[in-house]
């Protein structure tokens, strides 16, 4: 309890200073850097996010996710680091295992795994179309890597793609998710983590519910 208490005052932290951050943001830039949109009129930023509007709107002293509203603040936080961190650099179309992303992928590689991976595997290798049909329900379509893969667009400029080679009575079913080489110009490695989580995530529930 006192770890969670203390994860969730981290998030608050990181929102918060995330908002902060927004604000002294150049406006041209971040749309130019993301793919966002801006309007004046609302004073509002719109970004694609997981096939989704999502909707962020500047206040006096912070910013308001007026959709989609079942955000927590991790995502939230997700989103806010995908607008202020982005660079201004193109997709490269070079796909890297998360293990070969600078600054940290080795070393997060089996928090990664546990999160994301594995729970893709053990819920898809059994029903490869029901895998297509989860990620159809976040924007993503299929690929050609491994015996099934899907590319889900997290935002715009991070494509995430999700591969599975499907076992057998002697090998298990084992998986791998690649990212666009350029993947840490646009979000940091803890971040890029938690996407890939979060899509993992949304597959799966989309799925369950289906």
């Amino acid at each position: 309890m006192k770890h969670e208490a203390g994860l969730k005052s981290a998030y608050e932290e990181a929102f918060r200073l995330s908002c902060q951050k927004l604000f002294e943001c150049d406006i041209d830039a971040v749309c130019q850097n993301t793919k966002a949109l801006f309007s004046p009129e609302s004073n509002s930023w719109s970004v694609r996010y997981f096939g989704q509007e999502c909707i962020i709107r500047r206040t006096d002293s912070s910013v308001v996710f007026e959709s989609p509203k079942e955000l927590d603040t991790t995502e939230k936080v997700l989103v806010l680091h995908y607008l202020i961190h982005a660079c201004p650099v193109h997709l490269t179309g070079k796909p890297v295992s998360f293990k070969d992303v600078p600054n940290g992928g080795a070393i997060y590689y089996d928090t990664f795994k546990k999160r994301s991976i594995d729970p893709l595997v053990k819920i898809f290798s059994g029903d490869p179309e029901g895998f297509k049909t989860a990620a159809g329900t976040i924007g993503g379509r299929t690929d050609t890597f491994g015996d099934v893969s899907v590319v889900v667009p997290v935002f715009p400029l991070v494509p995430v793609t999700y591969v599975i080679w499907l076992g057998d009575e002697e090998v298990g079913s084992r998986g791998t998710i690649l990212f666009d080489s350029s993947v840490d110009c646009f979000l940091p490695v803890e971040d890029i983590v938690v996407a890939a989580g979060v899509g993992a995530y949304r597959m799966i529930r989309a799925y369950r519910n289906g």
